[in-house]
């Protein structure tokens, strides 16, 4: 019976000389061991320079639309206005994107037969960057309108129901965001 047990143990050592020849475990454990060090200290440092959250959740305070006005420094006239024009230029960041895609792929298509995969390639993540870049003018031109709803309705704390909710029952927001009649 000394037999079988000892060509099971040369067997798991030729393996695990094989497996070291292979990948360097002992090695490449001592790599990892040394190269995680700094990492570690780099994020200590980063968690000390935020300070921890508390236990206990700290409660906002809720301001009425007359003081929320008064904090900004602006008249709600001045505050239309400033969030009317930040509102077309998100809108066109929305819109601009989607319409050069549009040329880009007719033009693709048009030379299709010519073209190679690596530029069908580069064109779609061109597309990708496109549709993300106007996705992100579209949230941006949702939260003026939203912020131009409340100087409207003149409400901004959840007594009021002044909350992103309440406007997202409210109104026709897609609608609303994609106006861009002043």
């Amino acid at each position: 019976m000394n037999k079988p047990d000892s060509r099971l143990q040369r067997g798991l050592k030729a393996s695990t000389y094989f497996l070291n020849i292979l990948l360097p475990l002992s090695e490449t454990r001592r790599i990892a061991q040394v190269s995680i060090r700094p990492w570690r200290t780099l994020m200590n440092r980063v968690q000390g320079l935020y300070p921890q959250k508390s236990e206990k959740k700290q409660g906002t305070m809720s301001l009425s639309w007359q003081d929320a006005v008064r904090d900004s420094g602006f008249t709600p006239a001045q505050l239309q206005q400033q969030y009317r024009a930040s509102k077309y230029r998100w809108v066109c960041v929305f819109i601009l994107p989607p319409g050069l895609l549009v040329l880009l792929m007719g033009a693709l298509l048009f030379n299709a037969h010519t073209l190679p995969m690596m530029i069908w390639i580069k064109a779609s993540f061109f597309a990708l960057i496109g549709m993300a870049v106007s996705a992100l003018g579209f949230v941006r031109a949702l939260i003026c309108e939203y912020r131009l709803w409340q100087l409207r309705e003149k409400r901004v704390s959840k007594e009021e129901r002044g909350e992103f909710r309440a406007f997202l029952e409210e109104t026709a927001w897609i609608k609303k965001t994609l106006n861009i009649k002043r």
